[in-house]
Formats: C-alpha cells, sequence, structure tokens
C-alpha cells in the first residue's frame, strides 16, 4: 500500500485518546451513580438502562473519524492479477555444451529447473509452448494451457548437437500467429519469448535477421546466457566456448526485453522467477480515498440517527 499524504496520520493519534476518554466518563458516570445511596428509588424513577446500545453510537463516530482520517492520506493499494491469457514460447539450448557442469548439476538440468519454476509461476490461463534448438529447432509442446504437458516435454530435453538460435527464434515467432498479430485494429495477446543458451549460434539462419519480424509483431524476447564468462568449462575434456552475450543483448533490446546472465542455478531460478512476475501478473491500483470517505461519513451520520432515535441526544 502507498500513502500519499501520511501527515494525516497523526490525526489517527486522537483515537486511542478519546476511547480512554469516553472509558473514563463511564467510569465516572457509574461511580457518581454508586454514591445515590436509595437505588430501589433510583430504579423506579430512570427508565431500564440501555446497555450496550449506549456504546453504539459513539463506536460508530469513532470508526467514522478514524476512516475520514485514513482516507485523507489518500492510500493506494497495489494488487497483483493475473493478466488476460498471455503466451509464452520457452526456446531452450539443447546443444552439446549443455552438459558442462559448471552450472550444477550441469547447465541443461538446471535449465530445466528454472524453466519449471516459471511454469508453475504462471496463471494456469496462460497458453505456454515449447521450443528445443541444437543443430536445428523442434517443438516439443505448442502452445497449450496444459501446464503439465510442458513439464513433461521439458523433462524429455536430452543434449547434443550444434546451435541454431535463429531457426529457433523463427519457429517460437510462427507459434505466435505473427499475422494476426500485426493486422489493424487487432488488440494482440501479451506475448513473451524466453530464450536460454550457452554459447553461439553456429547453424541455421543468422538470428538477427529475425529480430525485425519479432519486433513488429510486438512479441518481447527475453534473452538469457549460462555458463562461465571465462570459457573454463569442459565437456568431455574438450574446452566450450562462451554464451554470445553481444548478440542476446543486441536481440532483447530490438525486441524491448532484457538480456540476463546466469552463471550459477540460484541466479537461473530467480531470473525464470521475475520473468513469470512480468508476463503472468501485473499490478493493479486501488484509490481507497473514495471508499473510505464514503464509508466514514456513513457511519458518522448512522452513529447521529441512532442517537437521536435512542436517546434523544448526540453522543
Amino acid at each position: 500500500m502507498i500513502i500519499y499524504q501520511p501527515a494525516f496520520l497523526i490525526g489517527l493519534l486522537a483515537i486511542p485518546l478519546l476511547i480512554a476518554g469516553y472509558v473514563l466518563a463511564q467510569r465516572r458516570r457509574r461511580a457518581y451513580t454508586v454514591r445515590f445511596t436509595n437505588l430501589e428509588l433510583l430504579r423506579s424513577v430512570l427508565p431500564r438502562s440501555p446497555g450496550i446500545k449506549r456504546h453504539l453510537p459513539p463506536a460508530m463516530f469513532v470508526l467514522g473519524g478514524a476512516a475520514l482520517l485514513f482516507g485523507l492520506t489518500l492510500p493506494v493499494l497495489n494488487l497483483e492479477i493475473a493478466r488476460n491469457n498471455a503466451d509464452v514460447v520457452l526456446v531452450i539450448d539443447v546443444s552439446g555444451s549443455m552438459q558442462a557442469t559448471d552450472v550444477s548439476p550441469t547447465r541443461l538440468d538446471a535449465a530445466k529447473t528454472a524453466a519449471t519454476t516459471l511454469i508453475d509461476q504462471l496463471p494456469a490461463n496462460d497458453r505456454i509452448a515449447l521450443i528445443s534448438f541444437s543443430s536445428t529447432a523442434t517443438l516439443r509442446q505448442g502452445l497449450t494451457t496444459d501446464h503439465g504437458a510442458v513439464k513433461a516435454a521439458l523433462a524429455g530435453l536430452r543434449p547434443g548437437g550444434g546451435t541454431a538460435l535463429g531457426t529457433a527464434l523463427s519457429l517460437a515467432l510462427s507459434q505466435l500467429d505473427p499475422g494476426a498479430r500485426t493486422a489493424s485494429g487487432v488488440q494482440p495477446r501479451p506475448a513473451m519469448i524466453v530464450v536460454l543458451t550457452d554459447g553461439v549460434s553456429n547453424q541455421g539462419i543468422d538470428p538477427l535477421t529475425v529480430i525485425p519480424d519479432i519486433a513488429a509483431s510486438k512479441v518481447r524476447v527475453q534473452t538469457i546466457g549460462i555458463g562461465l564468462r571465462n570459457g573454463s568449462a569442459t565437456v568431455g575434456g574438450e574446452p566450450v566456448g562462451g554464451v554470445d552475450e553481444a548478440t542476446l543483448t543486441a536481440i532483447a533490446s530490438a525486441t524491448s526485453g532484457k538480456y540476463y546472465y546466469a552463471q550459477a542455478a540460484g541466479e537461473l531460478q530467480n531470473i525464470y522467477g521475475t520473468l513469470a512476475s512480468q508476463v503472468g501478473w501485473q499490478f493493479q491500483q486501488v484509490h481507497l480515498m473514495v471508499p473510505l470517505l464514503i464509508s466514514g461519513i456513513s457511519l458518522v451520520m448512522l452513529g447521529a440517527v441512532v442517537s437521536l432515535l435512542w436517546f434523544r441526544v448526540l453522543p
């Protein structure tokens, strides 16, 4: 919650003082009554005690005043709500270098675990697709709201081959119906492509040639580089090269996305969790001033009416 006029909160400090004063007044009233020694005569001339009804109008006044003061602080509540029917395409590198163990237990296993985290955090109505790429790109699961099917396809990924990033991006865009997304007068579904790779694209089409079409389709590409930057990782005793951060940064920048780098499994988990929040959920601001002011005025007026009807006086 955000409060834009916190100075009015000082007024709320008067509420406990009012309550304490009211309690003290009630005790003094009882003490004065006890001093009247002829209690039988007192009961005969006074109407029946109102009991707890006596405290209801003052309670309404206090609650109404508190609501009015809090409303004057201009409070705004931030609610996290699910976006309407977003599409997410997971694109995961399964080239041979993803067997490297510099990211525990392996780069691919860490990627699979982190991607599962993203899937679990997305709203149930979001559609998810899974594409893997090595020497070519393969659609493992088309867009579906069956998140369990996506996780099952994810669990079956195995490393081996080269790196065809451009081909994978082209296949990912085709799943999002780019023709419909660019049609005039059409409000496209929120969509995001999440790419994870550990190397340099060395097969298939140049990934930068696909970017203009993705940008025109209003699809953000979030890119993630994984692995040690110093290139010391090996697979089968052979060194594997580092990630092409320049290309991944260019892809993300051109599509209003962001490039992330992870050299540990924990970092990868955090990145996928952040991305799930960005595409699957959104913050909606609820301004509480008007409801609080209406409630406060209503309570004060109701307390006055009740007091006049029951006791013919204002509290």
